[in-house]
């Protein structure tokens, strides 16, 4: 079923791209600067060189850092879609079985399911506004 929500899967495997990506970059260029240090070479072009390299690691180490920190933010709202599925998943779920305990009886004290109308779609946020309208009509789920 599609989820309104989105595909917290996707964002764990874009997380996880960015990681990959950010450990290739560093080695590719820690072997780079390893290799550049090991060749005995002198001259200017050879200085120019060797100060090239070194001016562009604190950039590149900016920019792992960069998708590193992504990975994270992008981590963490993967967490927060698992922890929010779940979440309406079972308040759908405890509202429809309250519903179905609690059918509309003609003079009967208390809340019963018509209260409900519709049913909101899967996923909603709406399940959030349909559990406090009930409780504050005094249902119990």
């Amino acid at each position: 079923m599609t989820n309104p929500i989105g595909d917290p899967t996707a964002v764990d495997e874009l997380a996880r791209l960015y990681r990959r990506e950010a450990d290739r970059i560093d080695q590719a260029y820690d072997f780079a600067y390893r290799r550049l240090a090991e060749i005995e070479w002198v001259g200017k072009r050879a200085t120019e060189t060797r100060d090239r390299v070194e001016a562009r690691r604190s950039t590149v180490w900016q920019q792992t850092q960069q998708l590193r920190f992504l990975a994270g933010r992008l981590e963490s709202h993967a967490a927060w879609m698992h922890r929010t599925i779940r979440e309406l998943e079972d308040l759908e779920s405890r509202i429809r079985a309250w519903a179905a305990g609690h059918p509309p009886v003609p003079g009967s004290p208390g809340p019963d399911s018509s209260l409900i109308g519709t049913f909101p779609p899967y996923c909603s946020f709406e399940w959030r506004h349909l559990a406090r309208r009930l409780r504050a009509a005094g249902a119990s789920f």
